[in-house]
């Protein structure tokens, strides 16, 4: 299974890929949700982007979260690599985050197979261009669910098998289709599982446990 090199790192931070993927238009459905949560009186809410990378969607996502009023948010940005985390660590002191901002963000290095969060412990967990290089896909989605807690959401954003122009990312034989991805959520027992039309060269699933 291919994986990818994190020397490359700033391709994950490319003009090409930010117009390709504005991050804000995901971000955006995250946010809804943890208003909802803020406005039903919780007080906590967690969410962990799996496969952070550099940061393309976690550092814009704690600017646009950390500070609503009434709710303590945590990001956990979690990668395999520890080349990743210190990169996004670099990038997370020259973004220039207030204090609560910074004090939002937890780095954290875990394993394909074992993802470093407790059973239950996430509102929302964002994995985006990573499923395509997971080996035992199954595996990852049970892995996912068992840190959600009951009722939290899962957004699976990737490189669509089906797009036709391919500008960035995998070729399209390393690429899986969104129903191929529907059918292994539904096998790992996710519920409420819709697509949503956020991206033109990738798809992005939201669920639940």
């Amino acid at each position: 299974m291919h994986k990818f090199n994190p020397a490359h790192h700033q391709r994950l931070t490319s003009k090409e890929r930010y117009e390709l993927m504005p991050p804000q238009i995901a971000i955006g459905e995250i946010k809804k949700i943890v208003d909802i949560l803020s406005n039903s009186g919780q007080k906590e809410v967690n969410i962990a982007d799996i496969g952070c990378g550099s940061g393309f969607f976690t550092i814009p996502l704690i600017k646009t979260i950390a500070d609503i009023k009434n709710i303590d948010v945590k990001v956990y940005a979690l990668d395999i690599s520890e080349e990743m985390l210190s990169c996004i660590k670099e990038n997370i002191e020259i973004a220039n985050f207030n204090k609560n901002q910074k004090s939002c963000a937890i780095l954290t290095k875990c394993e394909e197979s074992n993802i470093t969060l407790e059973d239950a412990s996430m509102d929302i967990i964002l994995t985006s261009n990573v499923f395509h290089e997971i080996e035992h896909r199954l595996d990852y989605l049970r892995e996912i669910k068992r840190v959600l807690k009951p009722g939290g959401n899962l957004f699976l954003i990737d490189w669509d098998k089906e797009d036709k122009i391919l500008k960035m990312g995998p070729p399209v034989e390393e690429r899986l289709s969104s129903s191929e991805s529907i059918e292994l959520l539904s096998a790992a027992g996710f519920t409420d599982i819709t697509k949503l039309p956020l991206y033109s060269s990738s798809f992005t699933i939201k669920c639940k446990k």
